[in-house]
C-alpha cells in the first residue's frame, strides 16, 4: 500500500531525467548535432527551475534541429502546459506521442496522461476520453480509470464515474486512491457516496497488521482522529523512525487544534537527518495554521535544500497552498504548474492547479 503510494518520481527526478535522456540519446548518436544537445539540456534546466518561458523556447530550438523530437516536443508541450497555454501544448504532445512510438512505456504513459490533462482543460473532454479509453484498451491501469472517472464526474456522468471508481479499487491497492474518489464526492457534497470508498480501503487496510498508516490516513478523513492517533501511536512503537507516520501524527493533532503538541513533536526531529525534512514540512503546518504564512514558506525551503525524495512532494504541495494564502497567485499558479507536470495523476494537485487557473 504504501510503496504503491510513492512509485511517482519526485519533480527534481522527473525534471532531471530530461537532461538525462538527451545526455543518453547524444552518446547514442556519436553527439553529432551538439547544439542540439546544448538547447536540450538546457531547457530541462530552466523547467527544473520553473521558467517555463525560457524552457519553452529551448525545447523549441531543439525541435528546429530535428534531434531528439519526443523528448524536445514533449519538453515543449510541458512547458506550454505549466504556463496554462493548453492548445499549444496538445499540440506539441501530440508530435511527442507521434514521434516517441518506440519511446519506453514509462514515456508512453506519462505523454498520454499530459495529453488527456491538456485535452480537459482545453474544453476538449471527448478528446481526453478518448486517450483514455485507449490506454485502457491496451492495459488496465487503476490510477488511469480514476482519471477517467474524475473527468466523467466532473461532466455529469455519475454513474460512468462510479464504475471507473469501482474498477479503480478493484486493482489498487493504494490508500490514497480510496482517498482520492472520496475528496472528489466531498467536494460535490455527496460524502455518503465518498465515504463507501473509504470504508473500502479501511477495509482492505484491516487485513494488513502493519497497514497502520492506511487505517489512520482513512480514519483521518473520515475526521474520528481519536482513532487516528491511536493507530499512528501503535504504530510508532513498532518503527519510531517512520516518517510518514510522524508527518500524519503531526496532521492529526493540528486537525484537533493542537498545535503545541505538534510543533513539540516535529521540534523534537529536528535532530534525526533522516527525519529533518518531514519535522520542517510538519513545522510548516504548524505556521500555516496559524497564519504564519513566510515563516511556513522559510521551512519548506528549509526542506526542500535536504533533497529528500520521501518528503518533497508533501513540500512542494505545501509550498502551492502557502503561496495561495500570501495572495501570491502568479507565484502559487507556477508551483501548481510544476507539481502537476512531476505528478500528473496527483488528485490534490490536479485540484489545486484547476483552482487557481481562475485567479
Amino acid at each position: 500500500m504504501r510503496n504503491d503510494r510513492r512509485r511517482a518520481s519526485g519533480v527534481l527526478r522527473r525534471l532531471t531525467a530530461l537532461v538525462l535522456a538527451a545526455v543518453m540519446l547524444c552518446l547514442s548518436a556519436g553527439c553529432a548535432r551538439r547544439e542540439a544537445h546544448d538547447y536540450y539540456v538546457a531547457g530541462a534546466e530552466a523547467m527544473a527551475q520553473g521558467d517555463f518561458e525560457t524552457a519553452g523556447s529551448l525545447f523549441q530550438k531543439t525541435v528546429e534541429t530535428g534531434e531528439f523530437l519526443p523528448d524536445a516536443y514533449r519538453g515543449l508541450g510541458l512547458s506550454y502546459m505549466c504556463r496554462n497555454n493548453y492548445a499549444d501544448a496538445c499540440v506539441a504532445l501530440e508530435r511527442a506521442r507521434l514521434y516517441g512510438e518506440s519511446k519506453d512505456a514509462a514515456f508512453v504513459r506519462d505523454t498520454a496522461l499530459y495529453l488527456a490533462y491538456c485535452r480537459a482543460c482545453h474544453n476538449e473532454t471527448d478528446k481526453a476520453l478518448d486517450i483514455y479509453t485507449s490506454m485502457l484498451t491496451q492495459e488496465e491501469d487503476a490510477e488511469v480509470y480514476f482519471l477517467r472517472g474524475r473527468l466523467l464526474l466532473k461532466s455529469g456522468d455519475e454513474e460512468g464515474a462510479a464504475a471507473d471508481f469501482d474498477k479503480a479499487a478493484s486493482l489498487s491497492h493504494d490508500d490514497s486512491l480510496f482517498i482520492s474518489i472520496y475528496q472528489l464526492y466531498h467536494e460535490r457534497q455527496k460524502d455518503a457516496d465518498g465515504a463507501a470508498y473509504l470504508r473500502q480501503g479501511l477495509a482492505m487496510a484491516e487485513q494488513d497488521a502493519d497497514a497502520y498508516i492506511g487505517r489512520a490516513l482513512v480514519y483521518y478523513y473520515l475526521q474520528n482522529y481519536r482513532e487516528a492517533k491511536a493507530q499512528l501511536t501503535a504504530g510508532l512503537e513498532k518503527n519510531p523512525s517512520d516518517r510518514e507516520a510522524l508527518l500524519l501524527l503531526g496532521k492529526v493533532y493540528l486537525a484537533m487544534d493542537d498545535v503545541t503538541d505538534a510543533r513539540a513533536m516535529f521540534t523534537a526531529h529536528l535532530k534525526d537527518d533522516d527525519l529533518m525534512a518531514a519535522a520542517y514540512d510538519g513545522l510548516a503546518l504548524c505556521d500555516m495554521a496559524e497564519g504564519s504564512y513566510q515563516t511556513a514558506l522559510a521551512y519548506i525551503q528549509k526542506g526542500l535544500s535536504l533533497n529528500d525524495e520521501t518528503t518533497r512532494r508533501s513540500l512542494l504541495f505545501n509550498e502551492i497552498v502557502a503561496y495561495e494564502y500570501l495572495n501570491d497567485w502568479e507565484t502559487a499558479r507556477a508551483r501548481a504548474a510544476a507539481y502537476i507536470a512531476a505528478y500528473p495523476a496527483d488528485e490534490n494537485g490536479l485540484r489545486e492547479n484547476e483552482f487557481l487557473s481562475t485567479r
